[in-house]
């Protein structure tokens, strides 16, 4: 069976710097997979080469088989990839719906010609939209903030917003960076059961960038540790906690 996505043997240089180097590991649907590692280990890079925002120098990206690893950020999200950024947002001034439909902008029928000017059409798809953005968001206990804009979340609330806004278009794969990144502990809670309910009710393929190392355990399926560009581990969580490489590349010791 073809995996959702297969890495294989991805570098990345910068001028002589190795900023990724030969990594490879694979993602089956409704698997989560975090990505770990200290500053600076060439996390965001392979998640930008992933993505299309950097170009390899070499090795191979394929989403359902298909090879991806010089397409545009473009075209790989017309794939089925979404992504989300650490200093992603929402539009301040639209309600928290508003922000949800956004993200089904790709499915919607009717250009903006027939929104314009109101087209039956363009109307029907426009509600249907907003039915579902609102599917999502109960879906997600976000409903009741649905009509309040967004300026008026919690950054934690925004976050959740985002990502909800993120899968709206049901991609089959979703690489969230840093989710939980200025979460309270509560907030923390909410957004792993997001996850887990992602990737076992909904089937979604997810590659997570985290610093929380409690959210990682809790939530992934494997976790593949970088450090100075390469991988030098990967395994299940309790693997991972316990492997001496990996308390090296963190603490300094095993």
């Amino acid at each position: 069976m073809t995996s959702l996505l297969t890495v294989d043997h991805l570098g990345v240089h910068f001028s002589g710097l190795k900023a990724l180097d030969d990594v490879s590991f694979s993602l089956e649907a409704g698997q989560v997979r975090a990505v770990i590692g200290p500053n600076g280990a060439g996390k965001t890079t392979l998640f930008n080469a992933i993505s299309g925002y950097v170009r390899p120098t070499h090795g191979s990206v394929r989403l359902n088989g298909a090879e991806i690893a010089h397409s545009s950020p473009h075209s790989i999200s017309a794939r089925g990839l979404r992504r989300t950024f650490q200093n992603g947002g929402l539009f301040p001034a639209l309600t928290v719906l508003e922000n949800v439909m956004t993200g089904l902008h790709m499915q919607t029928e009717g250009n903006f010609i027939q929104i314009l000017f109101g087209l039956r059409q363009a109307r029907q798809a426009e509600r249907d939209a907003a039915a579902k953005a609102r599917r999502l968001l109960k879906l997600m206990k976000m409903d009741q903030m649905a009509d309040i804009p967004a300026s008026e979340l919690s950054g934690g609330q925004q976050r959740i917003v985002e990502i909800i806004r993120t899968v709206a278009s049901e991609p089959p794969l979703l690489l969230l960076d840093e989710p939980a990144v200025g979460l309270s502990p509560i907030a923390r809670a909410q957004m792993m059961e997001i996850i887990k309910r992602l990737s076992g009710e909904n089937g979604v393929g997810i590659l997570l960038i985290e610093h929380a190392v409690e959210l990682v355990m809790a939530a992934a399926d494997r976790i593949l540790v970088m450090a100075a560009g390469m991988r030098i581990a990967e395994g299940t969580p309790a693997e991972i906690r316990n492997d001496k490489t990996v308390l090296e590349a963190y603490l300094g010791h095993a």
